[in-house]
């Protein structure tokens, strides 16, 4: 589960890699690693066998950056895929708060592939973990080799959930960052909605959460719109959270009064300063310029074009267009 410190106002979640021997699983997210800015990601940890496969796991944090006031972490696994390391992959699988399962498109892998799937589901009830709720993604990897099973007939036999899945190669990277982002965004997703049904709410739709859970911490619902904008460590000791008091959401405004008067061109300036705590969703600024003047026969007053100068939000002094801010995940990864 995500871990959630106060002190450090950091939040932690785990996502696990899961797919039987060779499916290409660490090869996924060695090329996740390359692709991450130096600035926000740790070293890579692969413990493996002298043939290159993995012996117990392969393990990097990524640091997304401070979303709603906390600074939000990533911690990404791989299990063992052969099946006498399946100590190994329970310990791994504990307290995951999502799991990509890396499925082998070749003909001869469906029953591995099956059995792999079975064995993540029963991994997941030992630790208390619902295989239908849990955030899922699936890998359908290897597509780049002659002969591969049409993904019709895989998604029929391994996507029994209808959760997103991806056709990738993990060695040219094909599909590998469309994968680990929908899981990352899943798993916001579901924490969120965790929160809301605990809060009474209505749960936001996703398919990556269909039951109400254990609640999450408060910040959760800030990060999770941050992770639903369209895209594109170590593990701090958990505190505990307050309670969650269920608080009516009320709409106020400000009225501003502006007066300026005389026979010369007269430029109105508003000193208009906005601090938005964490309790307001959303904050909608509206100013009316009221212009009031007497006039014989033919006088008229003119106004001018209005501009806009907010340099804050990437605009500037001629009223151009601010530009489109960018979700973390857009930020951190590129793209749209």
């Amino acid at each position: 589960m995500a871990i959630i410190n106060y002190a450090a106002r950091e939040m932690t979640a785990k996502i696990v890699y899961y797919g039987p021997g060779l499916s290409g699983k660490t090869t996924s997210i060695q090329y996740i690693h390359t692709k991450i800015s130096p600035s926000n990601k740790g070293k890579l940890v692969s413990l493996a066998t002298e043939t290159d496969r993995t012996l117990f796991f392969d393990f990097f944090p990524v640091d997304f950056g401070k979303i709603g006031g906390f600074r939000v972490k990533f911690n990404f696994y791989t299990v063992p895929g052969q099946v006498f390391y399946n100590t190994t992959r329970k310990l791994v699988l504990k307290g995951a708060d999502g799991v990509v399962f890396v499925a082998d498109s070749q003909e001869g892998m469906k029953e591995q592939n099956f059995e792999s799937l079975e064995n993540l589901k029963e991994n997941l009830r030992i630790h208390g973990l619902d295989p239908e709720t849990i955030p899922f993604v699936i890998q359908f990897n290897k597509r780049d080799i002659p002969g591969a099973m049409p993904v019709a007939v895989m998604r029929r036999d391994i996507n029994t959930r209808g959760v997103p899945d991806f056709e990738t190669n993990a060695v040219s990277g094909e599909g590998i960052m469309e994968a680990m982002k929908a899981t990352c965004k899943t798993v916001l997703e579901d924490l969120r909605n965790k929160q809301s049904a605990a809060q009474g709410k209505v749960p936001h739709p996703s398919g990556a959460a269909k039951a109400a859970a254990k609640p999450a911490a408060k910040p959760v619902a800030q990060l999770a719109k941050a992770a639903a904008t369209p895209v594109a460590a170590p593990v701090a000791a958990p505190a505990a959270a307050p309670a969650v008091d269920k608080v009516e959401t009320a709409e106020r405004s400000t009225e501003i009064a502006v007066s300026s008067a005389g026979k010369m061109e007269t430029a109105i300036t508003l000193p208009l300063t906005l601090d938005v705590a964490e309790n307001v969703e959303n904050v909608k600024v509206e100013v009316n310029v009221k212009i009031t003047y007497s006039t014989k026969s033919a006088g008229k007053v003119e106004v001018g074009e209005l501009t806009t100068k907010a340099p804050s939000d990437g605009g500037d002094e001629k009223g151009n267009a601010p530009a489109e801010k960018k979700s973390f995940m857009s930020r951190l990864f590129g793209g749209g």
